[in-house]
């Protein structure tokens, strides 16, 4: 009489430890595989976004779009409006046909929840940016204000708030970016936060709260997140776009433009 052939309970005990070894090993690599594809997606979205804004201040005498302006009729119009006409891609307003940026190439497939204005522009004048919002009359800054257009950051991929809409710049003032305010020389550190503001605002997660509250716009969500495996995707005023790694973006370098308008110190 044959003996029936089968595991063992040990046999199949250790089967299934070497499968939950396995699967621990494969699994954060599958992640970080995926994040990776959602990262060259977001990329590519920022290098159609910059090649616009590039076309947009050379078609206009090398002046940047507006934040965003509203007319008498309250009917606004915001930077991504301006730039539509070079990309044709994105959600608009029902009521006026405007452009909101959502949606298409406006929204990072990282982002927790599609969002109005995940990707924000350095182009709030209050007192750092490259155009105002809603001047009277209209006017903003031209390229010759940027000392070096491939250094420096004209839209990020920003955090979330508790909203459907975020605001449509991101923080470019010296104060969130480095403790050492006021002395440009000194602001070299290659940090995104000193340290004690990074122990407050860790800008790796989506917000700085939990859950996000309208004022975080001053905080994460108005800021760069490095949300794809520690890198976050930027773009660059002479339209190229580019990752950098947490640490690696530097104020001094490709956030501050000195003018007589754009960017004091404070």
């Amino acid at each position: 009489m044959r003996r029936q052939q089968g595991f063992t309970l040990i046999e199949l005990l250790v089967v299934i430890a070497i499968i939950a070894i396995l699967a621990a090993i494969l699994f954060p690599v599958f992640a970080q595989a995926r994040e990776k594809a959602r990262a060259i997606s977001c990329l590519s979205n920022e290098k159609q976004i910059g090649l616009g804004l590039a076309m947009y201040v050379t078609d206009y005498d090398e002046t940047f779009p507006m934040d965003q302006y509203t007319f008498p009729n309250w009917d606004q119009v915001r930077w991504y409006d301006m730039i539509y006409p070079y990309i044709k891609n994105g959600d608009k307003f029902n009521f006026n046909g405007r452009a909101t940026g959502s949606g298409g190439i406006y929204h990072c497939p990282s982002f927790p929840s599609p969002q109005e204005a995940e990707y924000g522009a350095h182009l709030d004048l209050m007192p750092d940016g490259l155009a105002p919002w809603n001047p009277n009359p209209p006017k903003t800054q031209t390229l010759a204000v940027v000392d070096a257009p491939a250094d420096k950051v004209i839209v990020v991929e920003k955090g979330q708030n508790d909203g459907n809409s975020s605001w449509l710049t991101f923080a470019t003032w010296e104060g969130f970016w480095t403790s050492t305010v006021g002395n440009p020389p000194g602001s070299v550190d290659g940090e995104h936060y000193d340290l004690e503001q990074s122990r407050n605002h860790d800008c790796d997660f989506q917000y700085s709260t939990h859950p996000p509250t309208w004022s975080d716009w001053g905080e994460c969500a108005s800021l760069p997140r490095y949300r794809h495996n520690k890198t976050t995707n930027l773009i660059f005023i002479d339209g190229h776009a580019k990752a950098f790694a947490r640490g690696q973006l530097n104020w001094y370098k490709n956030i501050y433009i000195a003018g007589p308008y754009c960017c004091q110190l404070f």
